[in-house]
């Protein structure tokens, strides 16, 4: 019981120190990524394997991180996250095929683009447009609750 009502006292300070691990960590795996894009060439097994091994760690320590506040959440917390990442995320997710189609079909000069900007393009608006319905979806639960 202690453990709970102190984990549940900073919820604030929590999300921030996860957000935290999440920056470094990304920041970590864009460095190597930089120093290996400029030092050698990345389309090579080598350059491509060390960015991949890098990203891997990145994503391995924002897991930890996200488990490690996720299981200091109390039930309602826990229930709305999963209800704004199911409902919210989904919203989004259709918002992005809307904005995604709308960019490949109408601009011309999109479909002469490098597929790796394009692959960029469409990751960053899906995630994007995910987020956004998360968050408007969160604060709807709670709005809702109060």
């Amino acid at each position: 019981m202690a453990r709970e009502a102190r984990v549940s006292e900073q919820p604030l300070r929590r999300y921030g120190a996860v957000m935290g691990v999440c920056v470094l960590a990304g920041m970590a795996a864009g460095a190597v990524a930089g120093v290996v894009s400029a030092t050698s060439d990345e389309a090579s097994l080598g350059g491509a394997a060390l960015i991949a091994a890098a990203v891997a760690l990145a994503m391995a320590a924002a897991l930890w991180a996200c488990f490690r506040w996720w299981k200091g959440l109390d039930e309602a917390a826990q229930e709305a996250h999963k209800w704004a990442w199911w409902w919210g995320s989904t919203v989004g997710l259709c918002f992005a095929g809307v904005i995604l189609m709308t960019l490949l079909y109408g601009a011309g000069d999109l479909g002469e683009a490098p597929i790796k900007s394009i692959l960029m393009l469409g990751t960053a608006i899906v995630t994007g447009c995910q987020m956004v319905g998360y968050s408007v979806a969160w604060a709807a639960w709670w709005f809702r609750r109060r």
